[in-house]
């Protein structure tokens, strides 16, 4: 009897008329600050690469080495210093890619790919990523093509990335980097 006066009341309590809410929930975009934009506007850090997780941090080695590949093709350093604090590499590489355009020079070949990723080593605000990367051949050519510095490929670069947070940007930066 008391199931059957529940099971009434619950019937009844849906099949009473009720009126429509005037308004709708805000967005949840409108109470979501947006990232600020970071990296080359034409290739700007990816969503996934700006998480402060291993797997964020994987992702922005992953765009890292991208940027490299583009920056060479160039050749322009700038952007590896807005995304690197000090890296001594990242600052040696980008004045590289600067005297190279400077000069009126182009890299062909070259491209850096990773072959694999060992896990994140997580602290508070930092991340150290363990890789092996591979470069191909690569020749530095003057403006006739005329390659002035030839390197051989390289299949297996035990590699590494520090990287620390940047609460500014809400991104990873580059601390250090070793090719080799």
């Amino acid at each position: 009897m008391v199931g059957a006066l529940i099971g009434t009341a619950l019937v009844s309590g849906c099949s009473a008329k009720q009126e429509a809410n005037d308004t709708l929930p805000t967005a949840a975009a409108e109470t979501t600050e947006a990232l600020p934009e970071v990296g080359p506007a034409d290739f700007s850090v990816p969503d996934e690469a700006r998480t402060k997780d291993a797997a964020g941090a994987e992702a922005f080695l992953r765009y890292w080495i991208e940027l490299l590949n583009r920056q060479q093709a160039i050749p322009a350093g700038q952007p590896l210093r807005d995304l690197s604090l000090e890296c001594r590499e990242c600052l040696r590489i980008a004045r590289i890619y600067d005297e190279a355009h400077a000069a009126g020079r182009r890299y062909e070949g070259g491209r850096l790919s990773i072959v694999e990723v060992g896990a994140p080593v997580m602290e508070v605000d930092a991340a150290n990523v363990p890789f092996i990367a591979s470069e191909a051949a690569v020749h530095l050519v003057d403006a006739s093509g005329i390659a002035v510095e030839s390197l051989d490929a390289a299949p297996r670069l035990s590699s590494g990335v520090t990287l620390l947070w940047s609460d500014a940007n809400h991104s990873w930066l580059v601390a250090s980097m070793t090719l080799g």
